[in-house]
């Protein structure tokens, strides 16, 4: 028996407004600093219910940690909000389902947000989520990512419970997203479709999302790289990264966020370039298992990019793009990475997309695939 799961998804221009319908009258956004000075946090406050009562927690981290978390606790709690909203890229929003979490059961351990646990949440506020970067997914998924305090581990929490009540994609708010954080989470959700469409739970509904999901990214992306301002492919994009998010919410991530995940806890560089990097070696490497599902997803990119396999498809892309495709070109110098093999591979081993790779992978293979990205 499966399961297709998403929040209800409200999206286009105006979307904003959709809020003022929502029957609750104190409402906590968590987002961050650069949220609240860039006057998106202020949009979203203009469309509450009104007569509302509203409250902001706005210091989010680029990584939130588990002690970040249990710090909202009591602020959380003496606001009472019925309402979380996470206003953000994938870090408030993640942050914004662990914080609901603790709001809901102040008697659980965050670590205990696994499939297995009953959560039985819901009795308190519902939870909104509010993309700013078309990348993360998570406004659809069933994870979220918290580091650990020494920023050495990432901790994948996850339960179907803390997929989010709605999902609000507006243009609006990933209209003057600068380039760098446009191209590095378009990357982050190319590569949640490429997963999700090869993962061990892969399936007939997370499939369809994926493949539309790699045709608004790639189709839309090369034209805002130019500096193109148009809203309707910067909604085609913000679409497609959320349907990406659809997919590895209802299939699961593989091997390049495995190795991402890892490389991303230890030095702190921007996600979805640290799982993109390895994606076209991941594709190389997964190839005898998935190269018919490979094939099928190279038509979904424009023409003129499509080569004979799909990691020469995407590494066309990212020439295209501009994208780094090395340690050394994301500022990692060759001999800490060296000197850091052994726990890279050890955080990759316990990554959950390396139990579901399509490839079985050990020690022996996580260690050829990283030293792919020295150049």
């Amino acid at each position: 028996m499966w399961f297709f799961r998403s929040p209800s998804i409200i999206y286009g221009e105006d979307s904003l407004s959709f809020l003022n319908n929502l029957p609750c009258s104190r409402i906590l956004i968590i987002t961050d600093r650069n949220i609240v000075s860039m006057g998106l946090a202020q949009k979203v406050i203009k469309e509450l219910p009104e007569g509302s009562e509203s409250m902001i927690i706005g210091n989010v981290p680029v990584e939130p940690t588990m002690s970040f978390i249990r710090s909202q606790a009591k602020t959380v709690n003496e606001f009472r909000p019925d309402l979380i909203i996470g206003l953000g890229g994938g870090s408030s929003m993640d942050c914004a389902k662990a914080c609901f979490v603790s709001y809901e059961r102040p008697d659980l351990d965050l670590y205990e947000i696994t499939p297995m646990v009953n959560l039985d949440l819901r009795k308190k506020a519902k939870l909104v989520l509010i993309p700013t970067t078309s990348g993360t997914g998570s406004e659809c998924s069933w994870a979220s990512v918290i580091s650990e305090d020494d920023h050495k581990r990432k901790n994948e929490l996850a339960s179907p419970e803390i997929i989010a009540d709605y999902a609000v994609l507006d243009p609006e708010m990933v209209k003057d997203l600068p380039w760098e954080i446009r191209r590095s989470t378009a990357v982050d959700a190319l590569t949640h479709a490429v997963e999700g469409y090869t993962s061990a739970w892969k399936n007939p509904y997370s499939d369809i999302f994926s493949r539309k999901a790699v045709e608004l990214i790639t189709h839309n992306l090369p034209f805002l790289s130019k500096g193109e301002k148009g809203m309707g492919r910067i909604m085609d994009l913000h679409m497609g990264a959320s349907m990406a998010g659809l997919s590895f919410s209802n299939s699961q991530i593989t091997l390049a966020h495995s190795l991402g995940h890892s490389l991303g806890a230890l030095y702190r560089a921007p996600h979805g370039i640290c799982v993109g990097i390895f994606l076209p070696y991941v594709i190389e490497f997964n190839y005898p298992e998935s190269g018919s599902q490979y094939d099928e997803l190279i038509s979904m990119f424009p023409e003129e990019m499509r080569r004979k396999k799909l990691d020469g498809t995407v590494r066309e892309f990212y020439r295209i793009i501009g994208m780094p495709t090395s340690i050394e070109k994301i500022g990692i110098k060759k001999e800490e990475y060296l000197q850091n093999m052994e726990t890279l591979v050890s955080l990759a081993m316990e990554s959950t997309g390396t139990t579901l790779n399509p490839r079985e992978t050990g020690r022996k293979e996580m260690e050829e695939l990283f030293m792919k990205v020295i150049k």
